[in-house]
């Protein structure tokens, strides 16, 4: 009977030890079970209508989703972060979570005790319409905590699942109990907040590409340049030597990419005239010119030329003596050949040109009266005119 009694006493001390061993072995994970479904709120004072109702929402989806929240009230003018990183040290919590306001927006602040950081999320309040600031400030901030939180976020039990259509086999007698269903919680958990979607539409500018684009019309620092035909008329002044005259001109140019040609004519029965005690001669001077033209354009509507001419110079002399003297007169013809250089202002489908050339010709040509020098003509030319344009 002692044997027994000895027996059984030695047997219910080592059943005690291993019972005090395992409460102590499980009540450490009891306690981070614990801390690791503990939310912390941190909120200022007096935080507001807009704070109140979001604070509202974000208290509801962390219920929903199985979180013991407790709530720390702070003065306005803390340090935020540190705030709310003392706040969840003391509680010992899975996260904080701050709302705080100023200057027209809202920083929401999150300090996650696994991972070590703490993260802030500014709002301006002025994106939303007055009554929509609240519901947009709470989807703001439970889709911040659900980023943080997302290895422990339980989905709402509001969120319908769709049902599998796989087939399970029936559940064992004894595993009744582990499939069972979690009881409901006590009180009716809020409906989470509809999300605000915000789309931004984006229209895109025309991009100008191609020939044939009227120019004046293109957009950019420089003007894409095509195939275009001019046709111009105006006036310009010639130096020919000792004489110098005003005449009109006309002019044809062709133009593809950077280079282009030009005809040019100037004169048309234009003339200067000289007097002497023994006489007058009347002089006419024209230019029939051909040219070779290199263009660059500088923004949308000005551009630059630079040419190479060749053609002839026409001189017409027309003698009248006084009393004892006998007028005569001459028609003389030379080659002529130089360059010059241009710039002209494009307006739509008008062009407005300036050119000045420098011209040798092949002769020169002197003319008298009553035996004595007057006038040498022929040796520089010097043409500068202007003109209005139209492309055909």
């Amino acid at each position: 009977m002692r044997l027994t009694r000895a027996a059984l006493r030695g047997r219910g001390g080592r059943v005690a030890c291993a019972g005090a061993l395992f409460a102590v072995l499980t009540l450490p994970v009891v306690v981070r079970a614990e801390s690791a479904r503990r939310m912390v709120l941190v909120i200022p004072e007096a935080p507001g209508a807009v704070a109140t109702e979001a604070l509202a929402r974000v208290r509801g989806e962390l219920g929903a989703a199985r979180f013991e929240v407790q709530t720390v009230v702070v003065a306005n003018d803390v340090e935020r972060r540190a705030t709310v990183e003392r706040a969840l040290r003391k509680a010992d919590a899975r996260a904080a979570f701050g709302i705080f306001f100023g200057s027209g927006v809202a920083e929401i602040w999150v300090s996650d005790s696994v991972s070590g950081r703490t993260v802030v999320q500014t709002l301006p309040l002025s994106t939303a319409a007055p009554e929509r600031r609240a519901t947009v400030l709470a989807v703001k901030a439970v889709d911040l905590l659900k980023a943080t939180l997302a290895e422990v976020w339980v989905p709402s039990p509001s969120v319908a699942t769709p049902a599998s259509t796989t087939p399970t086999a029936p559940a064992e007698p004894h595993d009744a109990e582990s499939a069972a269903p979690p009881p409901a919680p006590a009180f009716p958990q809020p409906a989470p907040p509809p999300r605000v979607e915000v789309t931004a539409r984006v229209q895109s500018a025309p991009v100008a590409t191609g020939e044939g684009t009227p120019p004046g019309s293109e957009e950019g620092p420089a003007r894409a340049l095509g195939r275009r035909l001019d046709l111009a008329v105006g006036g310009g002044w010639i130096g020919a030597g000792s004489i110098s005259t005003w005449a009109p001109l006309l002019a044809l140019a062709a133009y593809s990419g950077h280079a282009g040609a030009r005809l040019i004519a100037t004169g048309f029965g234009s003339s200067a005239e000289l007097t002497q005690s023994a006489g007058s001669v009347r002089l006419a001077y024209g230019l029939a010119l051909a040219e070779l033209a290199a263009r660059q354009p500088f923004g949308s509507h000005f551009e630059t030329t630079a040419s190479v001419s060749a053609g002839a110079a026409r001189l017409a002399v027309d003698g009248t003596g006084d009393a004892g003297y006998q007028g005569s007169s001459a028609r003389v013809w030379s080659a002529v050949g130089g360059g010059g250089v241009g710039a002209a202002v494009l307006f739509s489908r008008l062009t407005i040109t300036v050119d000045a050339r420098v011209l040798m010709a092949a002769t020169s040509t002197e003319v008298r009266i009553a035996g004595a020098d007057v006038v040498q003509v022929g040796r520089p030319i010097i043409w500068i005119g202007g003109a209005l344009g139209v492309q055909l």
